[in-house]
C-alpha cells in the first residue's frame, strides 16, 4: 500500500510524504502506482520549475518514497502558486484513493 501524508501549518499544505508501492499488480504493470508516481512528481515539478521556489524534494525509487516539504520562508507569489499546486495534488490523490482504497491511503495533519 501507499501512504501519502500531507502536513499543513495552518491552511496550506506544506509537506507531502509518500512511502511504498501500492501493491496493485507486478512491477512495471502496476497502474496505480504509476498514477500516484505521476501526480506527485507532476505537483513537485509544478513547485520547482513552475513556482521557482527551492523546496526539499527527495526520491527514493526502491523504497517507493518521495518528500517534498516547502521552506519556511516563501514570496506571497510563491505561497499563492504552491497552494494551488498543493491543494490540486491533494484533490487528485483523493480522488485516485477513492477507486483504489485498498492500495492508497491519504492522510492530513
Amino acid at each position: 500500500m501507499t501512504k501519502i501524508v500531507f502536513s499543513k501549518k495552518g491552511e496550506d499544505f506544506v509537506r507531502i510524504e509518500s512511502r511504498g508501492h501500492a501493491g496493485f499488480a507486478e512491477s512495471g504493470e502496476d497502474i496505480v502506482c504509476a498514477g500516484i508516481s505521476a501526480l506527485l512528481q507532476g505537483a513537485a515539478l509544478g513547485v520547482l520549475k513552475v513556482a521557482g521556489v527551492k523546496a526539499r524534494y527527495e526520491v527514493k525509487e526502491s523504497a517507493g518514497s518521495l518528500l517534498l516539504e516547502l521552506p519556511k520562508e516563501m514570496s506571497e507569489r510563491e505561497k499563492r502558486d504552491c497552494k494551488v499546486i498543493l491543494e490540486t495534488l491533494y484533490l487528485s490523490v483523493s480522488d485516485l484513493q477513492k477507486g483504489y482504497s485498498e492500495f492508497i491511503s491519504v492522510e492530513v495533519k
